[in-house]
């Protein structure tokens, strides 16, 4: 993963600065364009220091590090990956080798002297699911076949079908055998490619009926965090096209993602009935050790994937203003960073769990140096694993057990050697014979010039036992800094080492290389002599970071001497005031006893017992307009759009719909869907399944109306995490499956219910629809899909053959796309299918013969593998798609596709029958 941005720090253009006042013409000036928006010629990309640092890692192998130069400076080819897997995923294979790719079957294709490559699929990736395609621009815009490949390409990737992805971003997944029963972490997702892949995974459940109903649900989840909101919703927008209800989308910096305790089974669920009966077992065995586990978990994972920020070293074929900004100083100044998020992934992890850690950057201080870290601090209950024999087809270099450091002034071969005068260096980052005993080979270095790639590293680890106290990489090695704390502005002390004792230390190596470099200079030694000078200017830059941490300080210094003065005198003044108040309550309390005794003086003397009975009805009286009152004010609510039910639990938010402020700002919350009415509507109108849990397993993220916009569906999974987190400590973006939106339309009736079927959600829900379902025949299912809005019928008081009569006339004089829906078995299910929201999907007895049934659709939740099925609204005169343009082109290409495949198997049939005839004759 690359570093990313937060954005820059470039003056905002206005257009006061385009109105040609005189100061500034109103012209573009091309000499002005920021460099960095252009690509580079191959000429400018060269960086003299990023070559010496890499040369002298030793990270190429003798022989290659021109061939790997080279490769660097060619843009990135276009690589792709077919999404899921089963029937479709193979049926695309075969569209593309035959539909697309058939030109480079009679023999290689030139154009203008220039040999086009053909696409070919990537050897290591399984069932030739991913592919490698090298096109210019130049060959797009002249080749309108090539042109074709390219527009089908955006058009399957907006539907689902393909994920234009790195080659080698889709390698860690892959070594990270996820199974439909793990609890998966992804903790740097964005932009949510790996994160799609392990979502692939985590819906492979081979051997599961997809129309059995919750059951094909996995038992087990994908949490996907990263630091960065923006990409947050990134990072939801592509994972929505796997329709799954097994994802949260969390935004956290992930050395810092919250542990959850008290993980309890969904309520409802079978494994939360399991659990009461090993509790209930365990009460009556006085099995103590049960019971405690029976209160709740600690929330860990299965499976972590660790793909850090990085410096991006390996992305330059695809960000090439890396030659101009490359630095020593990049990796450097991430490794701190990498490493506390591996440590905390290592926390998070099960005993038994796998993590992967991996970067885009060939640098051995992200790379080796974090791995290495790692195992030793795990002592033992962290492994290495050796995955050499997985993805044989892969070319990889194994990982170094040595590698040495660099500042911007000099290489350093130990801590020691860099300790006093190393510029913004850490221990962690350096290589010690323990660390050289490690089997570090173990890790993968893909390089670009191997297979036509990115660079990429990657490590597989495997948490073996419980993993001993882990803390954060200590910064005592660090000058003494005074920091500020959060947005409450207090200041907090960090201790370090001495600025001065540093600055002292600096000056003295400082003195000794410039005498070291004065002596090599008298000898003759030019390079003893500019070795000893980066020593001094190193010794130099470190005495400038001893000052500035001085200074700040000095400064800062009295600044927390003052706050903590100001803290003492609230604290006095606030003991002052208890003691005051402590004074006054006892007078308080004494004129209060003697009230009391005068009281009851008085009520001895004239109080009657009828008095309680009058009492007594008065108290019943209010508790009952209490609740009237109470009663018409949820009706209130109801009629001014507000919800008119109290939901059992509420999370985050504040402002819509809470009046408390969540613990989050910007973050909408998340209330669980329990209103009766709303409920029964959905179950009646669309004829849910009992089984399926509707009532129990619905969010909303707002309570602003009545009948809430959306409404979403979670896992039992990720609904026992959301109970659990009763302190809202996740920050949760995204999380469940769209099943149902409100439908708005206005001035005009919705019918009995207000909601629509949401298509993301449609795949998930169909199996489980009794009501509101109508089947098409092939032609009128593409005519649907071609049109978006289809009439009908309207009922006439005319009756038998006089109706007949006049419709058909009335549709020889309608321009085709009018022409209403007349097949029978069409007009037959209209009958029964209220006003609203519907599905509309192909006939079974057709999809069964054109092979997409809904059991050959395919593994998995991927909306590219569903049943051809798309979101309607039925009106009284017309059937209209709620569905995207390009969906429902997918849809008909899917359609054309199995008849095309269908004819070219009747037409071979035909022949074989002929031949056998002549045979017999």
């Amino acid at each position: 993963m690359g570093r990313g941005g937060r954005g820059g720090h470039k003056k905002r253009l206005m257009r006061k600065d385009y109105q040609g006042d005189g100061k500034r013409d109103n012209a573009w000036n091309e000499k002005k364009t920021h460099r960095a928006d252009q690509y580079l010629e191959a000429g400018d990309m060269h960086n003299e220091a990023f070559e010496e640092y890499y040369k002298v890692q030793d990270i190429v192998p003798e022989g290659e590090w021109q061939e790997f130069l080279d490769i660097l400076k060619k843009p990135l080819p276009i690589t792709f990956r077919i999404n899921g897997s089963g029937r479709f995923a193979a049926e695309l294979v075969t569209k593309l080798q035959t539909d697309f790719f058939s030109h480079f079957s009679e023999g290689p294709v030139m154009l203008d002297g220039e040999l086009v490559q053909p696409p070919r699929p990537l050897p290591w990736y399984p069932s030739n699911l991913a592919w490698h395609m090298n096109f210019t621009r130049n060959q797009l815009r002249k080749l309108s076949w090539l042109a074709a490949i390219h527009e089908f390409m955006k058009v399957a990737n907006e539907a689902g079908s393909i994920t234009r992805q790195e080659a080698v971003s889709m390698v860690p997944p892959l070594f990270m055998d996820v199974q439909p029963h793990h609890r998966v972490l992804d903790m740097c997702a964005a932009p949510g490619s790996k994160t799609f892949q392990l979502l692939e995974m985590l819906h492979n459940m081979e051997g599961a009926d997809s129309s059995s109903g919750s059951s094909t649900t996995p038992s087990g989840f994908v949490v996907a965090n990263d630091a960065d909101a923006q990409r947050c919703n990134l990072l939801t927008h592509q994972t929505k096209r796997m329709c799954s209800p097994c994802l949260m989308v969390t935004n956290h910096n992930g050395e810092q993602f919250p542990k959850i305790t008290g993980l309890q089974p969904a309520p409802g669920s079978a494994a939360a009935a399991a659990a009461a009966v090993e509790a209930a077992a365990a009460e009556l065995a006085g099995n103590a050790a049960q019971q405690q586990q029976g209160e709740g978990e600690v929330m860990r994972f299965d499976r972590i994937l660790c793909d850090v920020p990085c410096s991006g070293d390996g992305t330059m074929r695809k960000a090439p203003d890396i030659w101009r900004r490359w630095s020593v100083n990049n990796g450097n100044g991430l490794h701190n960073m990498q490493l506390r998020i591996a440590l905390h992934a290592v926390r998070l992890l099960k005993v038994g769990g796998r993590m992967v850690y991996s970067t885009c950057t060939p640098n051995p201080i992200e790379d080796e140096a974090v791995v290495a870290e790692l195992l030793v601090r795990c002592n033992g209950a962290l492994q290495l694993l050796d995955v050499s024999d997985q993805l044989p087809e892969l070319k990889r270099c194994a990982g170094k057990r040595k590698w040495l450091v660099r500042d911007k002034h000099q290489w350093y071969s130990s801590w020691e050697e860099a300790a006093k005068v190393g510029f913004k260096l850490d221990p962690t980052m350096f290589s010690s014979p323990e660390k050289q005993q490690l089997p570090l080979e173990r890790c993968m270095r893909i390089l670009p010039h191997h297979q036509d790639t990115g660079g990429f590293f990657v490590a597989v680890l495997q948490k073996v036992a419980e993993t001993p106290d882990l803390p954060d990489p200590s910064l005592a090695h660090r000058f003494t800094r005074i920091i500020t704390a959060g947005r409450d502005g207090r200041l907090i002390k960090i201790d370090g080492a001495d600025p001065h004792q540093g600055a002292e230390d600096a000056a003295a190596y400082a003195l000794e290389a410039a005498e070291q470099a004065i002596a090599a200079l008298e000898a003759g030694d030019a390079a003893a002599a500019t070795k000893a000078a980066n020593a001094a200017a190193a010794a130099a830059s470190r005495g400038g970071l001893a000052q500035d941490a001085a200074t700040e300080i000095y400064k800062n210094q009295r600044r927390y001497d003052s706050q903590e003065a100001r803290k003492q005198q609230q604290l006095a003044k606030q003991q002052q005031r208890q003691q005051d108040a402590a004074t006054a309550g006892a007078d308080e309390d004494a004129a209060a006893v003697e009230a009391d005794a005068d009281a009851d003086v008085e009520a001895m003397e004239g109080v009657e017992t009828a008095g309680d009975d009058v009492d007594a009805d008065a108290d019943a009286a209010a508790a009952a307009a209490d609740e009237a009152e109470g009663a018409d004010d949820a009706a209130d609510g109801a009629a001014d759009g507000k919800a008119a039910w109290t939901p059992s639990w509420v999370r985050g938010g504040g402002g819509r719909g809470r009046s408390g402020s969540g613990r989050f700002r910007g973050i909408d919350p998340i209330i669980p869907v329990e209103d009766p009415t709303i409920i029964k509507m959905l179950v009646d109108f669309y004829g849910v399944e009992a089984s399926f849990p509707l009532a129990t397993h619905l969010i909303t993220r707002s309570l602003e109306a009545a009948f809430p916009k959306r409404l979403y569906y979670v896992s039992d999974a990720l609904l026992a995490v959301l109970l659990a987190d009763v302190r809202e400590s996740l920050k949760i973006t995204a999380t469940g499956l769209k099943l149902f939106e409100r439908h708005e339309l206005r001035g005009k009736e919705l019918g009995k219910c207000q909601y629509r079927i949401a298509q993301e959600g449609l795949p998930f829900l169909l199996p489980h629809l009794t009501k509101q379902v109508i089947r098409l025949p092939v032609a009128d299912f593409m005519r649907l899909l071609a049109d978006r809005n289809v009439p009908l019928l309207i009922p006439s008081s005319a009756a038998g053959s006089e109706a007949e009569t006049a419709a058909a006339a009335a549709a020889a004089k309608t321009p085709s796309n009018q022409v209403p829906l007349s097949t029978p078995s069409v007009l037959k299910q209209l009958e029964g299918l209220e006003s609203g929201g519907a599905v509309a999907l192909l006939d079974e007895e057709a999809a069964q013969q054109l092979g997409l049934a809904l059991d050959q659709a395919g593994s998995g939740a991927l909306t590219a593998n569903a049943p051809l099925a798309v979101s309607v609204w039925r009106t009284r005169a017309s059937l209209s798609v709620l569905v995207a343009k390009n969906e429902c082109e997918q849809m008909a290409d899917k359609v054309r596709s199995a008849q095309q495949r269908m004819k070219q198997q009747q037409q071979g049939g035909k022949g074989a029958a002929k031949q056998a005839e002549a045979v017999a004759a």
